[in-house]
């Protein structure tokens, strides 16, 4: 055998017979590698990941449905509330926050609104995309917020909740805040579960954005705010988490900070606006209305359905899904009873103002539920479920469906050609007042129980119950009335129904009222009744007004005895 040396291989051949021959192989230089070249293409492959490009195809087609179910309403006529929106935001920037003194809303949703009127103007179907555009927009959110808090089958079960949710359906084409009020809670309480996993300025920044952010959009955002504060620093107390507890409390300070400027604002509409309307809520309400932003009118089925399969399956689903979900649990319920309890001495309590803790409790539903297969089964159904309701919700034969929530624009689309600048209109119910402006003619005059309106755009909330009950028709109305040429009409607007919960100072105020008002136009022997109008009443909508249309007919007006 051969002496190898010793810088070379020897491979060995098959023997055959008595011969052994041997083979030496040189050495083997391997070609050098461009590691950033390799690293650039893994990251093109993982970009390329099927599973992800699957859930973007997914959550587009979600994003497809969701438009599907909300567009038929997208020219639903304006009811109270949205009259008032536009009447404040077609205003001059500078003037919104002064005007919101006597409105009791923050300023948020006023200044976006403003600058989209400045874009697309003020018609119903052009102020209402900007509500279907954001309840859209929650959807891709959710799914990131989602698979952020519990991996991609989290997500899809976000998105899949958020397009068929019914609450996000009904104000995806209403010109108020209520859909952004969603987003913003789901970003706030997705940042703030990143910074409790893992502490880190950037999340915590972003969670007190947003938290401020929902200040000025929402005052039930304080319920919000307080409550997941509470909540994570019982979390940093229970773990002995020094560092989280100390970046609960910075990012608390910093959202004080961006709050301040519109705290004196808050404290006087606190003490003079409110939400007279309201009544302290029954415990019924505790369970009744958040089950209806979960699951509308099929809640009562729905819902149930929801707690059991969550607590059919918890034992089954990992711990920190587990974890996350009893954190954002915790923060969407409690929101509610805090909610629910300072109603008891000061009442504020309505189903939409529950959009404050819709998002937390979204995530919380998908995240229990996704973990699982049954969970999932359970969902997919579920949610099924609402897109059958809804679509034949869609389908079914609804003569009034333009006028489901208010009638004004009917009345006024039948009154307006009668009526000539100078003319007045008396509303009975004050509220009514901006949306009539919205709808009637320009250059008319505007009075409510409490006398001539120089801003009938917007609503004047302070300290309403009182003056409502001090108001006499006489002093408020007959001088307007007096002040009429002969010929001219009077269009009176009375509410069909009567206002309020019975036994309510906001009811015995608003009913005396609108009995006082209609009592004088009545009597009045210079004032001939011309016609009446009740467009748009069948079947009766949320907010429906029936009108009467009167002619001047001498300027023997006085007041009638007891009023």
């Amino acid at each position: 055998m051969h002496q190898l040396p010793p810088d070379a291989t020897t491979t060995l051949d098959a023997v055959t017979g008595a011969q052994r021959a041997s083979v030496i192989a040189p050495p083997v230089t391997l070609p050098s590698v461009d590691r950033s070249r390799w690293e650039r293409a893994a990251d093109r492959l993982r970009r390329l990941d099927l599973p992800e490009r699957r859930d973007r195809w997914v959550v587009a087609a979600l994003v497809v449905l969701a438009f599907l179910l909300r567009i038929p309403n997208l020219g639903r006529a304006f009811w109270i509330d949205e009259g008032i929106s536009v009447g404040i935001a077609s205003q001059p920037l500078s003037r919104i926050p002064g005007l919101l003194r006597l409105d009791g809303s923050p300023p948020g949703w006023y200044v976006l609104l403003h600058f989209w009127i400045k874009l697309f103007g003020t018609s119903v179907v052009a102020t209402h995309v900007l509500p279907l555009t954001i309840s859209l927009i929650v959807i891709p959110v959710s799914y990131w917020a989602g698979r952020e808090l519990f991996g991609r089958p989290g997500g899809l079960a976000a998105a899949l909740m958020s397009a068929t949710n019914p609450f996000l359906s009904w104000y995806g084409t209403e010109t108020r805040m209520y859909t952004l009020v969603v987003l913003l809670s789901m970003l706030a309480v997705t940042f703030t579960l990143r910074a409790v996993r893992r502490p880190r300025w950037r999340d915590a920044l972003g969670a007190a954005v947003c938290f401020a952010a929902l200040l000025y959009l929402h005052d039930w955002a304080l319920y919000l705010t307080g409550l997941t504060a509470l909540v994570v620093l019982a979390y940093a107390w229970r773990t002995r988490n020094r560092r989280l507890a100390l970046g609960t409390i910075g990012a608390g300070a910093l959202v004080l900070a961006l709050y301040a400027p519109w705290l004196p604002t808050f404290i006087f509409q606190a003490q003079t606006t409110a939400a007279p309307w309201a009544v302290p809520p029954h415990i019924t309400d505790l369970i009744v209305d958040p089950s209806n932003t979960l699951g509308g009118t099929l809640d009562i089925i729905a819902v149930p359905v929801m707690v059991l399969a969550i607590w059919h399956t918890h034992r089954d689903r990992p711990a920190r899904d587990r974890q996350a979900a009893t954190l954002l649990g915790a923060i969407g319920l409690g929101t509610l009873l805090l909610g629910w309890l300072a109603s008891q001495v000061e009442p504020s309590w309505t189903i939409r103002y529950l959009a404050v803790a819709l998002g937390p409790l979204l995530l919380a539903i998908a995240g229990s539920l996704a973990s699982t297969l049954r969970g999932r089964v359970v969902l997919g159904g579920l949610c099924a479920f609402l897109v059958a309701g809804s679509a034949i919700g869609s389908l079914l034969p609804n003569t009034n469906a333009r006028y489901a929530k208010s009638n004004v624009a009917a009345i006024a689309m039948a009154a307006g050609p009668h009526l000539q600048p100078g003319d007045l209109v008396i509303t009975t119910q004050s509220e009514t007042l901006a949306v009539l402006h919205y709808y009637l003619p320009a250059g008319l005059q505007y009075a409510t129980p409490t006398g001539v309106s120089d801003e009938p755009y917007l609503v004047d909330w302070r300290n309403i119950v009182s003056r409502l009950f001090a108001a006499r028709p006489c002093q408020a109305l007959l001088p307007a009335l007096k002040a009429l040429p002969v010929g001219a009409d009077v269009l009176e607007i009375n509410p069909l129904r009567t206002i309020g919960h019975s036994g309510s100072a906001w009811s015995d105020a608003s009913n005396a009222q609108v009995a006082d008002d209609d009592a004088l136009l009545a009597e009045e022997r210079g004032l001939r009744p011309v016609a009446s109008y009740t467009e748009g009443t069948k079947p009766k909508p949320y907010s429906a007004v029936v009108g009467e249309l009167f002619t001047k007919t001498s300027n023997a007006l006085s007041c009638p005895r007891g009023l």
